[in-house]
């Protein structure tokens, strides 16, 4: 025997190794079994992971409800709150100081200042009835002088999309005069609102003098009781609307016989609009009606600038302001930021997931060496 070499129980010893073969497997198996059991990832590896996975799930899920949000508020929410409500109940003021009219009772052009209510009432049960987003407003319209006295009087019904402001012919529309006779129109062009929201270009706009649209010019922007507004502005020359007989004298003319004269009908416009709203906040006009006869006026009917008084310009700056910048911020505000952040939350959840799986790799690594 070979005295150079341990021995093992048997007498017989690993070729080449110096050890005996049973010794060395025991061995192996006990560093392999001990290092199994022996290691185990640092505790702040296994805290900081959880912590990291429950972020970026949360950070995933937020971006992507946000991603989801921005076109549904901008497309769904939006478009069912920028409507103009079909229970529309309203009183609208307009003063006219320093007027001329005539007067029918001592047949003589006074001097007087005119204030005119305007109370609209929204027809609920027609707008329901008629459906695909019309709604039904009926306006009376009540003119007194200074005096106290009534100059005139009429009801209009009309029927638009609320939220393009288009006329739509339906519902019994109508307009009524002093005398109370029914007249049943066809209402053309804008009505009571401009479209929601309000663009800087020319618009059909109804006259109900008129019994027609005609073109209104955006010209500018500006504020009105601190609300940004758009303006429009129109002018119609004069235009013939009736006639009237009546004898020669009142026109101040030599005899007694009526003659026919025709009624001229001008206007100058302005109109001052919340665009994100479509609602007009202040209104002015400059009116003259007129009997002509022969080509040339006679008869001063009415010579009045009309406007908004104080207190329906401050109401409507008040509420259609703050409707305003609530629609604005559905319409473009929200959305954007909504996607925005969803993107940016979404990346960094992303981010944050890659980052923990390549160092779960990198553990599993260590774990690999740690075996072998």
């Amino acid at each position: 025997m070979n005295q150079g070499l341990p021995q093992s129980a048997t007498g017989w010893s690993h070729f080449g190794t110096g050890w005996p073969e049973p010794a060395r497997r025991d061995r192996h198996l006990r560093y392999s079994a001990d290092a199994i059991a022996g290691w185990e990832p640092a505790p702040h590896q296994v805290g900081g992971s959880a912590v990291v996975r429950k972020t970026s799930v949360v950070l995933i899920a937020l971006g992507a409800f946000l991603i989801v949000l921005a076109p549904m508020v901008r497309w769904y929410a939006y478009p069912r709150v920028a409507v103009a409500p079909a229970a529309q109940k309203s009183v609208t003021t307009l003063v006219g100081p320093g007027a001329t009219i005539f007067d029918i009772n001592t047949f003589k052009e006074i001097t007087t200042d005119l204030t005119t209510k305007v109370r609209t009432i929204g027809d609920t049960k027609a707008a329901d009835k008629a459906g695909n987003g019309t709604v039904v407003y009926v306006n009376s319209t009540s003119t007194k002088s200074s005096d106290g006295v009534m100059r005139s009087r009429d009801v209009e019904r009309m029927a638009f999309n609320q939220r393009t402001g288009a006329a739509v012919n339906c519902c019994g529309e109508f307009l009524s005069n002093t005398e109370g006779v029914e007249t049943p129109i066809k209402h053309q062009g804008l009505v009571a609102i401009f479209p929601i929201p309000t663009d800087k270009k020319t618009y059909p706009f109804w006259d109900s003098t008129l019994k027609s649209a005609t073109p209104i010019k955006y010209t500018g922007t500006g504020t009105v009781e601190g609300v940004d507004v758009y303006t429009f502005e129109n002018t119609t020359p004069p235009t013939k609307v009736g006639t009237q007989e009546v004898p020669l004298n009142l026109l101040g003319l030599d005899g007694t016989e009526n003659v026919t004269a025709d009624e001229m009908y001008s206007v100058a416009r302005k109109l001052w609009v919340e665009p994100n709203t479509g609602v007009i906040l202040k209104r002015s006009e400059k009116v003259l009606d007129t009997l002509n006869y022969d080509g040339q006026p006679r008869l001063t009917l009415t010579k009045v600038d009309t406007q908004y008084d104080a207190n329906t310009v401050k109401h409507n700056a008040d509420k259609y302001g703050s409707e305003g910048r609530m629609l604005h911020l559905v319409r473009s505000t929200v959305p954007l930021v909504s996607l925005v952040l969803g993107v940016l939350l979404l990346f960094l959840g992303l981010t944050l997931a890659r980052r923990r799986e390549h160092a779960s790799g990198e553990h599993s690594h260590e774990f690999e060496e740690a075996t072998t």
